[in-house]
């Protein structure tokens, strides 16, 4: 058995690259709302009323936050009709390009965290898989050489006695108490 870790467990460019695409592509489809924690290109701000709502966009739009494509599925502003209320409005806009950068520098932090945990981790889990079984080989080394030194042991003993038997017959054959084909005499 090897006693060296895999290389597997080494941090990865590509892997890594791979995993920042996939996170760039659920920041850039994900709702940023004052309800979640969550960070995304797209902010919703709360429904409110229409004269509130367009004096937002309006600073919204000179803050550079940019409305949908009219062939996007999400609508720019969304428009709820209430007899109590009257309309409430809710505005869905992409943030601006450089906090959506900004937003990425720490998702691509966190993923690398995130990354180089996981690879921590799996290497911890398979040098202990590994140490386990090294474990497991000595211990049946172990239990190989016990029994092999327990029959050894048997067979010294058996060696004894029959020494010991042989002695006493010729003892015996040679004082006349017993014949040569080992019946009494």
């Amino acid at each position: 058995m090897s006693n060296t870790v895999p290389m597997q467990f080494t941090f990865s460019e590509s892997e890594y690259q791979s995993r920042c695409e996939n996170a760039k592509g659920f920041y850039l489809g994900r709702i940023e709302s004052p309800v979640t924690s969550l960070k995304g290109a797209i902010v919703e701000f709360a429904p409110q009323p229409i004269e509130t709502a367009f004096e937002q966009y309006h600073q919204l739009r000179t803050e550079s936050y940019t409305p949908f494509d009219a062939m996007s599925p999400l609508p720019s502003i969304n428009v709820v009709q209430s007899p109590v209320t009257g309309a409430l409005v809710t505005l869905y806009m992409l943030k601006p390009q450089d906090q959506q950068e900004a937003d990425l520098e720490i998702i691509f932090a966190q993923v690398r965290a995130d990354y180089e945990a996981e690879l921590e981790r799996d290497l911890e889990t398979e040098i202990e898989r590994q140490v386990q079984l090294m474990l497991a080989q000595q211990d049946r080394a172990k239990e190989q050489a016990a029994t092999q030194e327990r029959q050894q042991r048997e067979q010294a003993a058996r060696d004894e006695l029959a020494a010991a038997r042989a002695k006493l017959r010729s003892e015996l054959i040679g004082s006349g108490k017993l014949n040569a084909d080992g019946s009494a005499a």
